[in-house]
């Protein structure tokens, strides 16, 4: 497949807004994941980082495998419904046409990106622990959850500018959730002080 077609693709399928906010969506939920995971392996007394980093590629990947399949269920099935529909208004088949090649296309790109966004997410948080294996378990620690909250306020600047709204107040926001979950982990977990 050319890029010109590629291009094609996503411009009658519009897959490029919904792949954006999958983006977006699922890189938040797979750093708040693996944020959990490092927060409990924290509590947990855990000091080998060889812990964490298995742990962390676990639930990055298995967040990835989930997000590729469930995906490309959804959205195949919910672009096959859209064109039952154009054809029931249309009284003609749409089968092996440009629309039908694009839906198909988006599907398989809005999985992918569904998958790949949270599993990269979740894998930054681990690179303090892979880098720095000499550090202390406390300073990796440290380390990660700084990159927990500079890639959520990044993310909510983001959404903040695309949305025309106040970058610092939603890259704010989104640091708040992560607080959130810090708190709701160690509340979880037993008492600790991070």
């Amino acid at each position: 497949m050319d890029l010109k077609r590629i291009k094609k693709y996503i411009l009658v399928s519009q897959a490029h807004e919904i792949a954006l906010r999958v983006f977006v969506m699922n890189s938040f939920d797979g750093i708040l994941a693996i944020m959990g995971v490092v927060i409990g392996a924290h509590l947990s007394g855990v000091s080998d980082p060889r812990v964490v980093i298995t742990a962390g590629v676990g639930g990055s990947v298995a967040l990835g495998i989930s997000g590729i399949s469930s995906a490309y269920m959804a959205e195949s099935a919910a672009r096959k419904m859209e064109q039952k529909r154009l054809e029931g208004a249309m009284l003609k088949s749409l089968d092996d046409t440009q629309l039908s090649r694009a839906s198909r296309f988006a599907a398989v790109l809005v999985a992918l990106v569904n998958g790949i966004s949270p599993t990269l997410g979740g894998m930054i948080l681990l690179l303090p622990y892979v880098l720095a294996p000499s550090a202390t378990v406390l300073d990796t620690f440290y380390a990660s959850l700084a990159l927990a909250f500079i890639l959520l306020f990044v993310m909510g600047a983001y959404l903040g500018k695309i949305s025309e709204g106040r970058i610092i107040l939603s890259g704010l926001k989104m640091i708040l959730v992560g607080i959130v979950t810090m708190v709701a982990v160690n509340l979880l977990a037993g008492p600790s002080a991070l």
